[in-house]
């Protein structure tokens, strides 16, 4: 189960960070997008990641 929502996790990443890529690609590079969505994403993949014996 674990590879299997790290993997959805890591599709998630990907298509933010595609999206994030086509808005400056269109807006400029100086176009900040919020980044809650894209924190949550990693903060997630990070603890399916992690092995149950990890202290962090």
């Amino acid at each position: 189960m674990g590879d299997r929502i790290a993997a959805d996790l890591e599709r998630e990443h990907a298509m933010l960070t595609s999206v994030r890529n086509r808005l400056r690609a269109s807006e400029g590079e100086d176009f900040r997008t919020p980044t809650t969505a894209l924190d949550q994403v990693l903060d997630e993949l990070n603890s399916v990641e992690r092995s149950p014996g990890d202290p962090r």
